[in-house]
This record gives C-alpha cells, structure tokens and sequence, in this order.
C-alpha cells in the first residue's frame, strides 16, 4: 500500500524537475570563436547580455532560436539571411540581419554597407533597415569549403520615434544555413 501511495509523489516529483530555468538569466557572452559552434550573443545598453532561447514545442517554429542561412536556394548567391530569438513564452525579441535587399557578403571585412538590421524587443522596435552612423558588421571568417561564417558586430538602431538602442560587443559564429530550438 506504502508504494502505491509513493507513485504518485515520485512521479509528480519527476514531472515538475522537468521545469527549465531560463538560460538567459546571467548569460555570459560565447566566446569570439571561428569554428562554427552556432553561438551568437550581444550585451544591451545598461550590461544585460543577450543571447537567444526559444524552447521547441507542439506548434512552435523548430528553428526559432536561430536561423542562420548563407547562400541558401532561391536567395541570393552570396546572401546572408540571420535570424536571432529569443522566447520566455511572455515576450518575444528578435534580431534578423540580412543582405536580401542590400547587397552580398564574398569577403572578410567590414560589411555594414551590405547589411540591413531589425531589432525588437519588449520596449524597443527598429524600423529602418540601416543601422545608423557608428555601427559596425564585421566578417571575421567565411569559409565556403567548411561553410563557417563568423563575426562582430556594434549596432546602432533607431524606431520610429527617434529613441535609440545600441547593441554591443556582439559576436556571431555559425555553420552555414545552421537552424535550432531548444
């Protein structure tokens, strides 16, 4: 009788351990790596470090946390189509850097001419789709062979109103077309 009464406190105990923590309470920026280890993170003004989760689930988008596609079918040869999220089920930001509209990506090098950025997040949404002066996209490594494209980046953004958001120490390494949720 004492293990039929244990059941169930064992298994609710199970099922409620199942609760994951959000892993972007204290994130710590990944490290500037070349290595296509799929890693991307920034720190907002005011030091809050940004980096994207976005759990998987019945009806979400299997690649929410992040899509980064390079030189993908029906795009541009040499286009870069990256999208950034993060989710706690409450509020939604976002980051996408494209060159769909702009231009194309071949080189190492400043690219923040090639570029076009949106930014949201719970009190802020970008507009334009060029960073304003100040901003920085640097490609620091894109091998076609190995297909790992990485970089660094300061963005300056501004809404509709005029209000501006710069987002710092940024830092992105990925395998080409690399998509995931958690």
């Amino acid at each position: 009788m004492k293990k039929l009464l244990l059941l169930p406190f064992v298994s609710l105990l199970l099922l409620s351990g199942c609760k994951k923590d959000d892993p972007t309470k204290n994130a710590k920026l990944p490290e500037a790596t070349q290595e296509g280890r799929n890693t991307v993170g920034f720190t907002l003004e005011g030091g809050e470090v940004w980096v994207p989760y976005f759990e998987c689930g019945m009806g979400q988008d299997p690649y929410g946390k992040y899509s980064a596609r390079v030189s993908y079918p029906f795009a541009n040869q040499n286009g870069i189509d990256f999208l950034f999220a993060r989710s706690d089920k409450k509020v939604l930001s976002y980051l996408t850097i494209s060159t769909a509209l702009i231009g194309t990506v071949t080189s190492v090098g400043e690219k923040i001419d090639s570029v076009g950025v949106f930014f949201k997040s719970e009190s802020f949404e970008s507009y334009g789709d060029l960073p304003q002066p100040g901003s920085r996209f640097i490609i620091t490594k894109i091998d076609k062979m190995n297909q790992i494209i990485s970089g660094e980046f300061h963005l300056i953004l501004k809404d509709k109103t005029g209000k501006t958001v710069t987002l710092s120490n940024g830092r992105f390494d990925f395998k080409f077309n690399a998509c995931a949720c958690d």
